[in-house]
């Protein structure tokens, strides 16, 4: 027997009436009750049939979600966030991944001047509505991460110069002072960010950051591992470095290993986002932990309230980030003389 909005009701601990605003109007409740309702929706397997109220209200209760792939360990932890999200709340959801392409965005584009979703989610670093030919829907959008729009547009995510102002405090804390950084794309704002971050607080902390002492690389882990073998043919090379992601962190523990050097002992090396790729690496790599999974959900809701009409105008939701410290990244008397 399928689960009714009674069933939910009664393991949340609310009424029914409170249970239907929860799953159809969420910001006219509590934070508590309506995470209450819907964990308690999720338990029983409580479904709203999204056919019958997409007819009765004429929406399609759908929301489409733009990602440039799902190939590393960034996204499917917001992904699944998202997904778990808008189904709580009645919504379906689409993915589209553009792979960076002018061709796929196009395509998704239709999708939305047509009508056939409500609104969407864009974490496509760089692509946004902006970027397609002709004008931009009338439709809410939501950003994650990267700030794609110059303003109206709201953002759910988290400063990515505290990012690297935590990676670069951490390191120098630990008695290092030729730091590097291997940064990411310009073209990508949160990467382009913790590049900026990374210069910022080196300059305040009163250490050196000359162009030779970054890296860049197009975010793959190939291309991580070329920039981290450049810092090291550096006449006096680092002895810490800040990768711009975990992935980047990996690639650098490997060209470390290449060389002979022992991390963390011969080389420190710090990742950001808080991936399994920082996480199972070996030594485990410290890192500057990104709540992902919150940012998908809290986008999610912040999506569905304005597609409602109940999300007024919403502005940037930006998150704390946490360091993750592992092992210990103190580096050998020489070096620390050096």
């Amino acid at each position: 027997m399928r689960p009714t909005l009674t069933d939910v009701a009664r393991l949340a601990g609310v009424s029914v009436a409170t249970a239907s605003r929860a799953l159809s109007n969420p910001d006219l409740v509590a934070d508590s009750t309506r995470r209450a309702v819907r964990d308690a929706a999720s338990s029983c397997g409580y479904k709203i049939n999204l056919v019958a109220r997409s007819l009765r209200i004429q929406r399609t209760d759908t929301i489409m979600v733009l990602a440039p792939h799902i190939d590393d360990a960034f996204y499917p932890a917001i992904l699944a966030s998202i997904e778990e999200t808008a189904m709580a709340l009645g919504y379906a959801v689409m993915v589209g991944f553009t792979a960076k392409s002018e061709k796929h965005r196009a395509a998704y584009a239709e999708l939305l001047f047509n009508g056939r979703v409500d609104g969407m989610l864009v974490m496509d670093g760089g692509t946004g509505v902006d970027r397609f030919s002709g004008p931009k829907p009338e439709l809410p959008v939501v950003q994650l991460f990267d700030r794609i729009y110059d303003s109206g547009v709201p953002t759910v995510g988290v400063d990515d110069r505290v990012v690297a102002d935590l990676a670069v405090r951490h390191l120098a804390g630990n008695g290092h002072r030729r730091i590097g950084h291997i940064a990411g794309p310009a073209a990508i704002w949160r990467l382009a960010e913790r590049r900026r971050g990374f210069v910022e607080a080196m300059e305040r902390l009163g250490l050196h950051a000359d162009s030779g002492q970054i890296a860049a690389c197009d975010g793959s882990w190939e291309s991580a591992a070329q920039a981290m073998t450049q810092l090291l043919a550096h006449p006096q090379p680092p002895t810490a470095v800040f990768c711009a992601t975990d992935t980047m962190a990996s690639a650098a523990l490997a060209v470390c290993r290449q060389h002979g050097l022992a991390v963390p002992r011969d080389m420190a090396l710090i990742g950001a986002d808080g991936t399994v790729d920082a996480a199972r690496s070996y030594p485990a790599l410290p890192t500057v932990h990104v709540p992902r999974a919150e940012i998908g959900g809290r986008a999610t809701e912040m999506l569905i309230g304005l597609i409602r009409g109940h999300g007024g105008l919403a502005g940037d939701t930006i998150l704390p980030v946490e360091l993750l410290p592992r092992g210990n990244p103190a580096p050998k008397h020489a070096a620390a003389a050096a």
